[in-house]
């Protein structure tokens, strides 16, 4: 038995890094440089890198999750 994962988002959903700079406040080209290094979860459709809104969101709330302090 095979598990298919669907995904459910809209072109919405998808960020360019310029989104991506844009919602953390940093370069575009920091930006690109943790979407090619998977600092940021992304990937390459062609030859714009993208990440999905939803997923973003999850790794940021797990950078900063309530026992981190700093």
């Amino acid at each position: 038995m095979t598990t298919e994962t669907q995904l459910h988002f809209s072109r919405e959903d998808l960020l360019t890094a310029n989104d991506v700079a844009e919602v953390l406040q940093i370069r575009r080209t920091t930006a690109l440089d943790y979407m090619r290094r998977g600092v940021i979860p992304a990937c390459k459709i062609g030859r714009r890198w993208y990440s999905v809104r939803s997923r973003l969101d999850a790794h940021l709330g797990d950078l900063f999750d309530p026992g981190c302090e700093g």
